[in-house]
């Protein structure tokens, strides 16, 4: 079973800002549908039957709790052409779905296909993608009887040009992560050209919970073949199409596992809490850790771990039977024996409640779809995780209010989720008519009063981007964010887009005011600092109800003295 395969996760790292020119026109916005079309192909030869899928882009993000809409396909004729149609203006991501196969250009299995920015009325004829028949490397592992190991992970990672390997961790784009079958046989396949390392055993950081697991056991990292030191380890090389068999990895015996258990007591009263779902997850960077244990409180409020190897960890509650209790976390060492008497204290999650409103506005159909937008309480000490891990969220109500539930003790503020309908912005939150950027929250507070203030607007920003004196290297890619002035805690959800392989960006549903616009780099797959993005920044203005259109231009002459 692959378990990383094509999720859409994508993290924005934004530098280098600097100079840019721009000029702008306003029009209305208009909805008039589009068509993107290409053909793929393998050895320049159409294949057919290869789904294609157009997925709205979230600018990268991972969203969570929010419905997505469903995916837009269409299938390659005998040609291996394909046609979306009615497609409405805006950003998207496109992709071929060919597990198979290698798609050229595209390495990252955690954002797959290419961005498209599409205009009013446009047709895109020649988004094409380029296959090659990926290598394959299939094997066994086995223990030291030479008895097969069911549902053990297995991960091929791939080397850089420097022969080094990246971490084993959730933002990994340079692996692959299997497990093997009933017969302890595995076979990854899809893989890129490119220079190998094998490891099986204990997947560690990052990990999901295991779940039943007829290997007897938890198995020690071992790369391919049956070395315990990556120094130490077999190189695969695999060529385009390539299967290499045979590669079996001898596991050594399982890793001694260790117990813990304590108990878990509300905080206020001192009774203990049954029913209550606890995690236990290593904190250290060790490859042999035990990833994630899941245990479960009984009457009297205890829990159990097993399976526990050297190493730290930390466990808490992550969710409950009650009315939105949180807990601390807990943290302790495992050396080389049980670890006992441990207490978790409960404390009761603070809600924050109000209203919502459009600002300058009381049309019923806006108000309507102002209930379609999801609010978030975060930690404001992290704005970058922003929509990833919400203290609390909740659903704006038909008739404007909201409650946000499950909210972390500390200074927290008030964000919009992703996903929710194209137009909203929020603008500014008050409570008794002042303006509150963060929120000082307590363990079990009642924050009431609170007023959200959005705007609504079908404002546009598109442009290009234009390179001049040189090119980009190859793999990488451009990110354009807009930022308005005076924006301090206020994020607008689509203020941070990629800049699609025709040099074109959209940036929609934007309220009046003055941005900076910049440009930096949105990935490369290239060594670290060995491309160095030249500043570029641009203020627009915007007014009214309207597109403004804008270039940012590039400039990659190199400069007197420079090598």
């Amino acid at each position: 079973m692959r378990l990383l395969h094509r999720p859409g996760l994508f993290l924005i790292g934004l530098i280098s800002f600097g100079l840019g020119i721009a000029h702008g026109q306003s029009a209305k916005v208009k909805k008039t549908p589009s068509t993107i079309a290409g053909r793929i192909t393998i050895d320049s030869k159409g294949m057919p039957g290869v789904e294609v899928m157009l997925k709205p882009d979230a600018g990268g993000l991972i969203v969570f709790g929010v419905e997505q809409a469903p995916a837009q396909s269409a299938a390659t004729d005998a040609d291996g052409r394909y046609r979306l149609t009615n497609v409405l203006p805006g950003r998207y991501r496109v992709s071929a779905f060919a597990p198979a196969y290698v798609i050229e250009g595209e390495s990252n299995p955690f954002l797959p296909g290419v961005t498209v920015n599409v205009g009013e009325g446009e047709n895109v004829e020649t988004l094409d993608f380029s296959l090659t028949r990926g290598g394959v490397i299939t094997g066994k592992v086995i223990d030291e009887d030479g008895q097969p190991i069911i549902g053990e992970p297995v991960t091929a990672y791939k080397l850089g040009i420097d022969g080094k390997r990246q971490p084993d961790s959730l933002l990994n784009r340079m692996s692959v992560r299997w497990e093997t079958d009933d017969r302890g046989v595995y076979r990854i396949f899809g893989l890129e050209p490119g220079r190998y390392l094998i490891v099986s055993g204990s997947s560690g950081m990052g990990s999901a919970p295991r779940i039943g697991g007829a290997g007897g056991g938890r198995y020690r990292r071992t790369f391919y073949p049956e070395a315990a030191e990556e120094a130490q380890a077999k190189v695969i090389e695999v060529k385009r199409g390539e299967e290499i068999a045979d590669i079996d990895i001898k596991v050594t015996a399982p890793a001694k596992g260790y117990i813990a258990t304590g108990h878990v007591i509300d905080a206020d009263t001192g009774k203990p809490l049954p029913g209550v779902t606890i995690n236990c997850s290593a904190t250290r960077s060790d490859e042999n850790s035990s990833g994630v244990q899941i245990a479960i409180t009984n009457s009297l409020g205890q829990f159990r771990v097993e399976g526990l190897i050297p190493n730290s960890y930390r466990a808490f509650v992550v969710n409950t039977q009650g009315s939105d209790p949180l807990g601390d976390q807990v943290t302790f060492d495992v050396v080389n024996s049980d670890v006992s008497g441990l207490e978790i204290r409960m404390r009761q999650g603070a809600t924050i409640s109000g209203t919502a409103v459009v600002e300058g506005s009381n049309d019923p159909d806006l108000r309507a779809k102002l209930a379609q937008v999801k609010v978030i309480a975060q930690g404001s000490s992290n704005p970058v995780m922003i929509r990833m891990s919400p203290g609390g969220s909740g659903m704006i109500g038909q008739d404007g209010n909201f409650k946000l539930s499950n909210v972390k003790p500390g200074k927290t503020r008030i964000n919009m989720s992703l996903g929710g309908p194209k137009g909203f912005s929020l603008t500014r939150v008050e409570r008794n008519g002042v303006e509150v950027r963060e929120f000082d929250v307590g363990a079990g507070d009642r924050i009431t009063g609170v007023r959200l203030i959005f705007t609504y607007s079908t404002n546009v920003i598109t442009g290009r981007v234009e390179i001049k004196g040189g090119v980009l290297p190859p793999g990488v890619r451009l990110m354009v964010r807009a930022i308005r002035k005076g924006d301090v805690a206020i994020d607008l959800p689509a203020a941070a887009i990629e800049v699609d392989g025709r040099g074109q960006f959209i940036i929609e549903g934007l309220p009046q005011g003055i941005f900076r616009l910049t440009l930096a780099l949105a990935s490369s797959g290239l060594p670290e600092n060995s491309f160095k993005l030249p500043p570029v920044e641009q203020m627009v203005t915007v007014a009214g109800e309207g597109r403004q259109e804008v270039t940012l231009i590039v400039d990659l002459t190199p400069k007197e003295g420079s090598k």
